[in-house]
């Protein structure tokens, strides 16, 4: 996906062990029970909103398993049958729409991508209400579809709309997280003076006492001090940030995947390609908040972007984390999906992907497969360190 950030604690009051020694690569095996468990539903005709989470879990699996073209069918025809309960069922019909946008952005269809999201935030504006957290939080996530897909004032506009309504309806909170998007947008163009005025707009409609806000706008400042040159703001911010729960690490600092794309003179639209490469990513995020251990648990034809994927994940530098003295800190599993967008060729009337490569990162974590490779991690190295 479009954004990630990273950090590091300095002054940290323990030392971890190392996990031992793993295999260069694990077999994960994903199976098939969620998929049949919705062949199942579906052939007794189960109600609304078991249909709807048997399709949900059935694509998620697919996905994780690298059939995205299976996991976006389902979910197609999931919406299909359900749509029409759209308005008693109004949440678990947004998110087929919004998985869906997850998968269309991973296959490379934009324009699903956008349709797919757009449709979501409308059907929750339509049956839940426009200012209500979850919808103005959706339409912030809207506008990260907008921004990956290059439509920039679009983003903008949604945002300084959300703020609006988000503080019309008393949610400050929700305001001050659409205000920070568009510093991080003004800090993606580069324009940062915009960004650090935005960033302290974000911390003063938050409200004092909110200490989350203030350190998100140290984070993008510190971002903006990185690019100009000091090398030294990133350990500083990871001095100064204090220690984080475990449940969501926060992302301080990485640098993007690197580009390897051929380069060439040759139009974008005079070339395709067809693959969809995808790896799967274990590594561990240690106490003091750096990774280490990276390593790939499954592979779909990544081949020269391997080495590329694996230095983003070394790059990241998060806060800190809170644990007892010795644990090894927390393992993750994020899939990155390299490919191409979807278009059609001059002289074709043919879709296909074609054009430049681009990555696309999304956190596997608590899926079932990935979920049982983090388990055995953690387990190695806890009976590593009790040892």
């Amino acid at each position: 996906m479009y954004t990630m950030l990273s950090s590091i604690l300095l002054a940290v009051a323990q030392t971890t062990t190392p996990p031992p020694a793993v295999p260069a690569e694990e077999i994960v095996v994903v199976g098939h029970r969620a998929t049949d468990a919705l062949a199942a539903c579906l052939a007794r005709q189960c109600p609304p909103a078991e249909d709807v989470e048997a399709s949900l879990q059935a694509s998620v699996e697919q996905f994780t398993a690298g059939r995205y073209d299976d996991a976006r069918q389902t979910l197609q025809r999931a919406i299909r049958r359900n749509r029409a309960h759209a308005a008693t069922l109004p949440g678990p019909v947004s998110s087929l729409y919004a998985t869906l946008a997850t998968v269309a952005e991973h296959e490379g269809d934009s324009n699903l991508w956008t349709s797919a999201a757009r449709t979501n935030v409308e059907l929750l504006r339509r049956h839940v209400g426009p200012s209500v957290p979850g919808t103005l939080l959706e339409e912030i996530s809207f506008t990260d579809a907008l921004i990956a897909t290059g439509s920039l004032s679009n983003a903008s506009d949604n945002l300084v709309r959300v703020e609006r309504l988000a503080l019309a309806a008393g949610h400050p909170d929700i305001a001050a997280g659409a205000a920070y998007r568009r510093a991080w947008l003004a800090f993606a163009r580069r324009d940062d003076r915009s960004a650090a005025k935005l960033a302290d707009h974000a911390v003063a409609i938050a409200g004092p006492g909110k200490a989350e806000v203030a350190g998100l706008s140290d984070i993008l400042k510190s971002r903006i001090a990185a690019r100009k040159g000091d090398k030294g703001a990133i350990d500083a911010l990871a001095a100064r940030t204090p220690p984080k729960d475990t449940e969501r690490p926060t992302l301080l600092f990485s640098r993007p995947v690197e580009d390897i794309n051929p380069r060439t003179s040759i139009m974008s639209d005079s070339w395709n390609d067809s693959d969809i490469r995808f790896a799967d990513v274990g590594y561990w995020i240690r106490p003091d908040g750096r990774t280490d251990g990276a390593e790939i648990l499954q592979t779909s034809g990544l081949g020269q972007w391997e080495g590329a994927v694996l230095k983003q994940v070394a790059t990241r530098r998060y806060a800190g984390l809170k644990l007892p003295a010795g644990d090894p800190g927390i393992y993750r599993v994020d899939r990155f999906t390299i490919r191409a967008t979807m278009g059609v060729p001059t002289g074709s009337r043919i879709k296909q992907r074609m054009g430049r490569l681009t990555t696309h990162i999304v956190d596997l974590t608590e899926t079932e497969a990935m979920s049982a490779a983090q388990k055995r991690r953690v387990a190695e190295a806890r009976a590593t360190t009790s040892s």
